[in-house]
């Protein structure tokens, strides 16, 4: 294994985007609540709404927690609590 291999971290991967920062920042909170870990990645430039060619408000997630982190988002609902 290569020295770079040991310290590299892999690419997020997307998962899905959002008009508002906010609307993602809610997206992460349920992702993070089912114990994926998740980063919100703006890439809106100088406004609040994403306008044409702009991909708005991005949740990106390790790339083995993909899979996992869409089905999540696509189920209403948080996890239930331990009793």
């Amino acid at each position: 294994m290569a020295a770079d291999e040991d310290t590299a971290h892999p690419e997020p991967t997307p998962v899905a985007a959002y008009a508002t920062e906010g609307e993602a920042d809610v997206a992460v909170a349920k992702l993070r609540a089912f114990g994926v870990d998740a980063v919100v990645d703006d890439q809106l430039e100088g406004g609040t709404v994403p306008i044409a060619g702009e991909d708005g408000v991005i949740v990106e997630v390790r790339a083995e927690d993909a899979e996992d982190a869409a089905a999540i988002l696509d189920e209403p609902g948080l996890p239930a609590a331990d009793a």
